[in-house]
């Protein structure tokens, strides 16, 4: 199965141009990123006495999110250059 996802991602990526694939990526990042901050500010908006381990759960969850999208714009400033 892993490998079968592996194999699928590599021919849809390498199917598609580099500026419309990191774009794409780029935009669901960012909206994943966005979706998951406004969740966690309408659970602490709604939840007055939310425990710490509730909010570092959405901490932890936005970090990959973060660093993804920081590696989708390095590479997008690195093709412009």
């Amino acid at each position: 199965m892993v490998s079968s996802l592996t194999k699928d991602t590599y021919s849809v990526l390498a199917s598609h141009h580099f500026a419309v694939t990191s774009g794409w990526l780029g935009g669901l990042i960012l909206g994943l990123l966005l979706l998951l901050l406004v969740e966690k500010e309408v659970t602490r908006a709604v939840v007055r006495s939310l425990p710490p381990t509730t909010g570092r759960v959405f901490d932890i969850a936005a970090m990959p999110l973060l660093l993804t999208f920081a590696v989708v714009v390095i590479e997008r400033f690195r093709a412009l250059g």
